[in-house]
């Protein structure tokens, strides 16, 4: 994780980070140990800030408030959260949302998916567009769960 920050790409650094703390958690690690880990991770915070380039600092802060920047690096989460708002309860409808095809969202079909489909199908279809993601998750930490242990050199081929 490191050396791909080090590069700099923060992004894919944090995604590999938040993979191995998921999978160090699922594995059972104590909880002291956890609260041990996010109390000296929440220490080093002022030498991450420090460490991080301008341009890295300048996205976090928009992340942060976007309305700081509303006609630049804040403009497209600003008109994703109109969309978002201009959804509703039911949605405008199929192909009928005014922000994505008036061409205020940009990448609509990638990075803003969920606020088109907020704008389309509104709190009623986010709510089971994430319950089936939910769905999906759970059935997967149920297999997992109840999956048999193996013991180390079961993935050699055995001969027959």
């Amino acid at each position: 994780m490191g050396l791909i920050a080090k590069q700099p790409d923060l992004g894919t650094a944090l995604l590999i980070f938040a993979s191995g703390a998921y999978v160090i958690f699922l594995a059972g690690l104590s909880w002291k140990i956890i609260a041990g880990l996010v109390a000296a991770g929440g220490a080093c915070l002022p030498f991450v800030w420090s460490a991080l380039h301008d341009y890295q600092r300048q996205r976090v802060l928009t992340l942060l408030d976007p309305t700081s920047d509303p006609l630049g690096a804040g403009y497209h989460t600003i008109q994703s959260t109109i969309a978002v708002g201009s959804g509703g309860l039911l949605g405008k409808g199929w192909l009928n949302g005014t922000q994505t095809h008036l061409d205020f969202i940009p990448e609509r079909t990638t990075d803003f998916i969920f606020a088109v489909f907020a704008e389309e199908w509104g709190l009623v279809g986010n709510t089971a567009l994430l319950l089936l993601f939910l769905l999906v998750i759970a059935r997967g930490l149920v297999i997992t769960a109840g999956a048999r242990r193996s013991s180390p050199g079961c993935w050699r081929a055995r001969s027959p």
